[in-house]
């Protein structure tokens, strides 16, 4: 019997011992490979997220979010500044309104629920008693609070000149029936939203108020999202005459030639604007949605690393012990002639026997739980503050522009998908391999300085 055989044969001598130290070493394994597996998605996911976010600046009127806050619209002399500012290579403009019940003849499709009862019961209040002083108790003030009737939704409108960026999902918008329009023009045409043309029976080619005008619908569209598909998307300067607002705009979007510009970019529009202007780069946004999952990287790492070394000392402390255990075979087999470069293969070939059998029940664990792990770490360590604050700065008049790409990075970056490659799976084995030299080295470093002569003698 040759010293390979002898020592695979050895593996399993002592079928119980052998059995928790493949047992400790498989769980070691699966952890590297599910590990290995998370680092590698969560990496994927964080390069297609900067990658699609990766040139976009939003510009909007300083203070505003929603159709609350503080600020006056940017003006026709601001936007052209901005197309012209060293690296900015398109630009999209939008402006948006809300059309109340004496602007339109369409019924909006929107019901107030208990948030936009109470905030349009706000604003009512808020005008009707401007420049007066209240003295009546905070109760009774409640109670006529109460009592005041929620004035009846306004229908979103917005005037754009690229009517695909409105799309949330950051792609083209869906056009249901009819085409698109044009959003350079000044055509009384409009896109309508699918739950505003249902409401109000329109069809492509029909007809509707705006602001005294006559406007033809040349599509309707859906993106997926309630609000959205309760609004009216017309070109811009149509909107801009409609509603009175020449030259005004609520939102840019400005894309920049590469994302290697786009900080410097933004230093020079902050410049120029000033304090009249918001300004938010996507690449920070994004960069702020996946710090969660940078976080999964690096500990996915550290975790490779102590589970290699973990099982680097299974195998260290199990060949030490059947070493000390088996120091008289030995020195007997030194006696009648064996070399130590044949004692020593004997164990290594069972060291390595331990490892490949622990190798494959562990690769096998860590196919089967990489993919529930990966989700588990990415659900858990979603930072909410960060998927807030993208929300918030993407949300003044018209941002649908940027909502569209913020959204889809919101709402795509828990979705990690996990998948064993053929690179990950190399990297796994070669770990396996390490942790058997490591495993082995010492044990063998022993057997060369065990004498036989004094072996024998002792015993």
């Amino acid at each position: 019997m040759n010293v390979v055989s002898r020592g695979v044969k050895n593996a399993f001598r002592s079928p119980m011992r052998s059995g928790a130290i493949i047992l400790m070493l498989a769980i070691s394994i699966g952890l590297i490979l599910s590990m290995l597996v998370a680092r590698s998605s969560v990496n994927t996911k964080i390069d297609q997220v900067k990658s699609a976010a990766g040139t976009n600046i939003t510009i909007s009127p300083a203070g505003v979010f929603g159709f609350d806050g503080g600020g006056n619209n940017l003006t026709s002399t601001q936007v052209t500044q901005i197309s012209k500012t060293a690296h900015i290579a398109t630009t999209s403009a939008t402006l948006s309104d809300q059309m109340a019940a004496t602007d339109t003849n369409l019924t909006p499709s929107l019901t107030l629920g208990n948030f936009g009862a109470r905030q349009a019961r706000l604003d009512n209040s808020s005008s009707n008693s401007s420049g007066s002083t209240s003295t009546s108790s905070s109760s009774s003030a409640n109670s006529e609070f109460a009592s005041r009737p929620v004035p009846t939704p306004h229908t979103t409108v917005t005037g754009t000149t690229n009517p695909n960026s409105i799309s949330t999902n950051g792609g083209s918008l869906s056009i249901t029936s009819g085409k698109t329009i044009d959003g350079n023009s000044n055509s009384y045409v409009a896109l309508v939203g699918k739950d505003l043309a249902t409401k109000n029976n329109l069809v492509v080619g029909k007809t509707f108020t705006a602001y005294g005008g006559t406007v033809t619908v040349s599509g309707i569209y859906t993106t997926g999202n309630t609000f959205q598909d309760s609004g009216i998307i017309m070109p811009l300067a149509t909107i801009q005459t409609l509603s009175g607002q020449s030259g005004e705009v609520s939102s840019v979007i400005a894309t920049v030639d590469s994302s290697d510009n786009v900080n410097a970019t933004v230093t020079s529009l902050k410049s120029t604007l000033g304090s009249k202007a918001d300004i938010v780069s996507q690449t920070q946004q994004a960069t702020d949605s996946v710090s969660s999952l940078q976080s999964i990287s690096g500990l996915a790492l550290t975790s490779v690393i102590g589970a290699a070394i973990a099982g680097s000392v299974i195998i260290l402390l199990a060949m030490i012990m059947i070493v000390r255990e088996r120091r008289r075979e030995i020195g007997v087999i030194k006696a009648i002639g064996g070399t130590n470069k044949k004692v020593m293969a004997q164990f290594v070939a069972e060291a390595l026997t331990i490892t490949v059998v622990g190798s494959i029940v562990g690769l096998t664990l860590g196919i089967l739980v990489s993919g529930p792990m990966t989700s588990s770490l990415v659900s858990n360590s979603q930072n909410s503050s960060s998927t807030q604050s993208s929300t918030r700065a993407a949300a003044g008049p018209g941002g649908a522009l940027f909502r569209g790409g913020i959204n889809r990075i919101g709402s795509n970056i828990t979705q990690v998908t996990s998948s064993v490659t053929p690179g990950v799976f190399a990297s796994a084995v070669a770990i396996t391999l390490l942790i058997a030299i490591i495993g082995s080295a010492i044990p063998a470093w022993f057997i060369a300085r065990i004498s036989p002569a004094e072996v024998l003698r002792a015993e």
